[in-house]
């Protein structure tokens, strides 16, 4: 077991503002008990490591607390078998390793080993010179991130891969099967509509869903999902993507100021009717509770939650949840689904570090098959969500935790998942966007004033970065997003 280093007490607010009610799922208790898993995968990595560092290591790194535990008995089974361990983690909230990060690639320090954040970060991160390769660590161990659809680009860029992913968070449609299949309620529907009750193939079908069962005097809402400024843009991204739009041109020019930009702002907007009125400046620790406790009927929400949620020791409404591809848009003519992935944490080494070929194998070893659904599959610490193709494989992950309801939306949803602004620069260009849709949403704004004014910012920023370096990483942005309309 490593020793986990807090890096301030705002880090430790941080974490509590965050993932309060999140992390009374990741609790420090112990991982799952067994021998290590000694498979041809594991072998080959053990072997590879071995002749990269033959007296073996110590690294350090920086990762959320939240994470640390169920990654921490694969860790010390990897340390016991090539002498690379890692005694010592600096606990830094996953919302704040970015600026972190960024902060170690300016200074080319030595002294982190690897950074557990968000992969879209990528490219920020490795156009920095922050971020080592990881292929050639990769074919000498003869190991492959083997993720459902086109979820392991997430880590490369410009063709190389920079990352080993822990978790695969994708937003999942969540909806209360036992309001839902109501006789009452599909009468009464049914009834006022003139058509019977469906689950929601559009953000419209879901938003008429929700205002059906959105009675606050009886202490339920049609919708949980997350509001705040922080996290909105997540369902921002789902609405632009299903309706077709992207948000450059491939000259590098804001591509929001149109129809489709505007789509998607008053989407997002229109939750507000059917939403907790202080759900603006709510995050995690709020918006959980309302899920697990029966106060809402729908949402998308991370994968992750779908554990909690069926967890009857946790939740109030275990076994009465349907889970299953997010809802769509017909805006472009045709119906297109996209999830999204946000935040996508991943192992990512530096390249700075004398000890990054240690590093990179053992962040390989976290992702190989068996290993990485030992990490996701924990049955308390459920920060770590499933990714890898085996993990939907019948007897790779216990069906109590996720359902096999559960599973098979996370998989339709990683079929279909997209990434937030993958660029240099994305902080920037994000928290415009942000700052722009929460002043919409507090009623400062319409949709057509936010779309104009953020792509004025980002036509700014643009002309900052450069547009010949960002039309590079266009390039890679693009190929990240899948290849068909709807989840098989």
């Amino acid at each position: 077991m490593f020793e986990t280093i807090k890096w301030s007490e705002l880090s430790r607010r941080e974490i509590l503002k965050a993932g309060t009610a999140a992390a009374a799922v990741g609790a420090a208790t112990p991982m799952m008990s067994g021998a290590a898993f000694a498979g041809s995968e594991e072998d080959a990595i053990i072997a590879s490591a071995k002749k990269a560092a033959p007296n073996g290591a110590e690294v350090t790194g920086i990762m959320w607390s939240n994470y640390q535990v169920a990654v921490s008995g694969v860790i010390k089974e990897f340390g016991d078998a090539t002498g690379i361990t890692l005694p010592k983690i600096q606990d830094i909230s996953t919302f704040e390793i970015p600026q972190r990060a960024m902060a170690e690639a300016l200074s080319k320090s030595p002294e982190f080993d690897f950074f557990h954040v968000d992969t879209n970060m990528i490219p920020s991160l490795a156009s920095a010179g922050l971020l080592e390769p990881l292929d050639d660590y990769m074919d000498a161990a003869n190991f492959k991130i083997n993720a459902v659809g086109d979820f392991g680009k997430f880590l490369t860029y410009k063709g190389k891969t920079y990352g080993i992913t822990t978790d695969g968070n994708v937003h999942t449609q969540f909806i209360r099967k036992d309001l839902y299949e109501n006789p009452d309620e599909r009468k009464a529907f049914a009834d006022k509509h003139g058509k019977e009750m469906a689950w929601p193939e559009t953000w419209e079908d879901d938003l008429e869903l929700m205002k059906h069962f959105h009675r606050p005097d009886e202490g339920l809402w049609g919708t949980a999902s997350l509001r705040d400024r922080g996290s909105s843009i997540a369902w921002w991204y789902m609405y632009l993507y299903s309706a077709g739009g992207f948000p450059f041109t491939d000259d590098m020019e804001p591509n929001i100021n149109n129809d489709a930009g505007e789509y998607a702002v008053q989407t997002y907007l229109d939750l507000k009717q059917v939403s907790h009125p202080e759900a603006a400046g709510w995050g995690t620790p709020q918006m959980i509770p309302r899920i697990i406790n029966g106060n809402a009927f729908s949402c998308q929400y991370w994968d992750g939650i779908v554990a909690l949620a069926e967890n009857p020791t946790k939740s109030k409404t275990a076994g009465k949840w349907s889970y299953g591809p997010v809802p769509g848009s017909r805006f472009s003519g045709k119906l297109i689904k996209r999830s999204v992935s946000t935040p996508n944490v991943g192992i990512l080494v530096n390249r700075h570090s004398p000890r990054k070929a240690a590093m990179a194998h053992m962040a390989m070893y976290l992702g190989t098959a068996a290993n990485s659904a030992r990490i996701v599959g924990d049955p308390v610490n459920t920060f770590h969500d499933p990714w890898h193709v085996d993990h939907f494989k019948a007897g790779s992950l216990p069906e109590k935790i996720y359902t096999k309801g559960g599973m098979d939306s996370i998989k339709k949803n990683l079929e279909i998942v997209t990434p937030p602004i993958f660029l240099t620069g994305l902080l920037e260009f994000e928290t415009e966007l942000k700052r722009n849709l929460s002043e919409a949403y507090a009623g400062d704004k319409t949709a057509k004033q936010v779309v104009a004014q953020t792509s004025d910012a980002w036509t700014r920023s643009i002309r900052r970065i450069g547009k010949r370096r960002l039309k590079e990483e266009l390039a890679t942005y693009k190929s990240l997003f899948p290849k068909v309309d709807v989840p098989s």
